[in-house]
């Protein structure tokens, strides 16, 4: 029977996820023009939902397994404590963080305090991929970019228009769908693995996924449209329709392919390497720097701090 106490963690943490990361799509969609703010919760949350429930599963062995050989009860207690606490901060603070690097970096402080050994390989695979991600992201949406951006041209404006609200729409609820497989499923894996005698039947499991699914749209329909949604989409870049189309569908392509080697990837990274390479494609000097050095820092302090709360959890 699955824990009770870490089920209601990750349920709640799902519902933070919602509200922080989620909000990237909410914000860019909304900085588009193209949609209501409205439209894009439902888009995303959809996205959220399906992704979870269809490819989630594929992230069962992202953390128990691969980033540590086993675990235990108080391991993921510690870990999904430690991210809860500092995700909350961050989204309370209106700062947007990666789900994955913080459950990741809580998951092998939890595990190092509990004295179990940690996969080196496997840790500097994933640790590599986070920083490979936004620069494959970059490269993939300035070509995609450069390919899109004279299909318009000489079209009529309604038609162009139209255009532009169809890929947009597609290609925020397909980014979120990975969203969903990928963070959604390392949430579920680790309710997996908190059951210490793995005696969960697939209804159970099932119906966990369905809750951590709802309750992240759940959180992304009522706070993803506040500052945290603003951060991206209104404050450290404006693109035009097309450019925010091709961060998506380049920024969906390299979380669908993390997942599918149940490699934790963090949207953020991939959403600002696209916008990055959109941005260079279209030459456009617009840009929040001073934001955009405190989300790279980020990258480095946040999963740092979480390895240091998911530690000190472990050894109260």
């Amino acid at each position: 029977m699955l824990p009770i106490d870490i089920v209601l963690l990750a349920v709640i943490l799902s519902f933070v996820f919602g509200w922080n990361n989620g909000s990237f799509l909410i914000g860019n969609l909304r900085s588009s023009g193209t949609v209501t703010v409205g439209a894009a919760v439902l888009v995303s949350g959809a996205g959220l939902v399906v992704g979870a429930l269809i490819e989630g599963p594929k992230m069962t062995g992202s953390l128990v397994g691969s980033l540590a050989p086993s675990s235990s009860y108080t391991v993921i207690l510690a870990s999904l404590g430690a991210s809860l606490l500092l995700l909350l901060i961050l989204s309370v603070a209106g700062r947007p963080m990666s789900l994955s690097m913080t459950l990741v970096g809580a998951f092998l402080g939890a595990t190092f305090g509990a004295g179990i050994a940690i996969s080196a390989p496997r840790t500097t695979l994933v640790v590599g991929f986070w920083f490979l991600a936004p620069i494959a992201t970059a490269i993939l949406t300035f070509l995609i970019y450069r390919f899109v951006r004279p299909l318009t041209f000489g079209q009529p404006l309604a038609r162009v228009d139209l255009l532009n609200r169809i890929a947009i729409i597609a290609s925020a609820f397909f980014v979120s769908y990975t969203l969903g497989a990928n963070n959604l499923g390392l949430l579920q894996s680790s309710v997996i693995a908190g059951d210490s005698t793995a005696s969960s039947d697939l209804l159970s499991l099932s119906a966990v996924a369905v809750a951590i699914a709802l309750i992240a749209f759940l959180g992304a329909a009522s706070f993803g449209r506040g500052s945290v949604a603003g951060t991206i989409g209104d404050r450290m870049l404006a693109l035009p329709p097309q450019g925010v189309m091709t961060l998506f569908v380049s920024s969906s392509i390299i979380v669908w392919v993390g997942t599918q080697f149940a490699l934790p990837i963090s949207i953020a990274q991939c959403v600002l390497g696209g916008m990055f390479g959109a941005s260079l494609a279209k030459r456009l000097a617009v840009m929040n720097t001073k934001l955009v050095f405190e989300t790279v820092l980020s990258w480095f302090t946040i999963p740092l701090l979480a390895f240091i709360l998911g530690l000190v959890a472990t050894l109260l």
